[in-house]
């Protein structure tokens, strides 16, 4: 709630205090993104390199901002705005880079702190224009969420149940990595990568909190996600598919995964790989409080073999489009974990900003031993 609360006041806040300026009236014969004429001590203003990119996930936008006669395009306290289709969301902090697969006309404002809010008197407009490759393949869309949660949480037993019953609603497309964090009491469960994965997210505080995707303007706080999972189904294109095989052998405990994606878009890609346990009984040190001893765990992240935004897949190039980019990993289980009742979640990672933020674009999992090749729709 106090996440929300601060996001809708620093909305109010830009709302009130933004001015906006054609964006034709820049200087004619500076090029868009160089600065050339004098910006006033005092005031922020934004310039970009280009107004049109192919909307092919490759292309970027860099943008320029000046505080008077300072460049702050990547200082740690500016945002930008990025408004399209009516809806505004912030961009990274630092965060000076833009591409996309979805075409249309995007609009940029900036907002830098430096003893107080500054907001550009200006804005940029930014056309993305439709990318054509040829034949696409349909690859089905399926969709990764975050939850963090734990044992000494008696509300977020409630995110857990209302996780499963969408899945259940929305059968084989949702794939949930459920992070546990020590609170109140410590969680047995929780794992160094929990609070990596935190301050990938923006470092929220309070729990049971979800995203989709691994984008921060996705968070929920509550146990109800069908309205946030309905607005994830409208936030982006799905242009990549992902496949994964693993191998176990019982005898080592070890775990071996191979991993696909294949494109549509010459993008630069980067892979996450987590591996969830089920059917954990919350008995002894597992108990959930304010819940029976009957209670079950799922979805139970119990190691990451990436980091929080993924590890670098095709020699970090952006793919050849319909060329598979391929990537392996090992694991040993260690004892305690029950290999029977885990999976693999295969995320494909992409970033429209330089790479601050990575995102997830596809996902895919399968039970560990077994094997799930290129998913398509109908």
């Amino acid at each position: 709630m106090l996440r929300r609360l601060t996001y809708f006041l620093a909305l109010l806040a830009f709302a009130a205090c933004t001015g906006t300026v054609d964006p034709e009236a820049q200087e004619p014969d500076a090029p868009a993104g160089n600065p050339m004429e004098e910006v006033p001590e005092g005031v922020l203003r934004i310039f970009a390199d280009k107004t049109e990119i192919a909307a092919d996930g490759n292309e970027e936008v860099t943008f320029t901002v000046m505080f008077g006669s300072e460049d702050v395009s990547n200082a740690k306290t500016l945002q930008l705005v990025r408004e399209y289709n009516g809806e505004e969301k912030y961009m990274a902090y630092g965060a000076n880079k833009f591409s996309t697969v979805t075409s249309g006309k995007y609009t940029f404002k900036a907002k830098y702190y430096y003893g107080g809010n500054h907001f550009s008197d200006n804005y940029v407009v930014v056309e993305a224009e439709q990318f054509f490759v040829g034949e696409e393949k349909n690859y089905q869309r399926r969709y990764l969420g975050t939850l963090f949660t734990s044992t000494g949480c008696n509300s977020c037993p409630r995110a857990a149940r209302g996780l499963k019953d969408l899945q259940a609603e929305n059968p084989g497309i949702i794939s949930i990595a459920a992070f546990h964090a020590d609170m109140t009491i410590p969680d047995p469960m929780t794992i160094a990568e929990t609070y990596e994965f935190q301050s990938a997210l923006g470092g929220f505080t309070g729990l049971p909190a979800f995203f989709w995707n691994m984008r921060e303007d996705s968070y929920t706080g509550g146990s109800v996600f069908t309205e946030s999972f309905v607005a994830e189904q409208n936030a982006y294109e799905t242009y990549c598919g992902v496949a994964v095989s693993t191998a176990f052998d019982p005898s080592a405990s070890k775990l071996d995964i191979d991993l696909g994606i294949t494109s549509n878009r010459p993008v630069l890609f980067r892979y996450l790989i987590i591996l969830v346990e089920d059917d954990i009984p919350a008995t002894g040190d597992y108990e959930q409080n304010g819940q029976n001893s009957d209670y079950i765990h799922y979805n139970v992240v119990r190691d990451v073999l990436t980091g929080a935004n993924g590890d670098k897949i095709n020699d970090n190039l952006p793919l050849t489009v319909g060329v598979e980019a391929k990537a392996s990993k090992s694991v040993t289980i260690p004892d305690g974990w029950n290999a029977e009742n885990m999976r693999v979640i295969v995320a494909a990672m992409t970033s429209e900003d330089g790479g601050y933020n990575w995102t997830a674009n596809n996902v895919c999992d399968c039970e560990v031993g077994e094997s799930v090749s290129y998913v398509y729709s109908e």
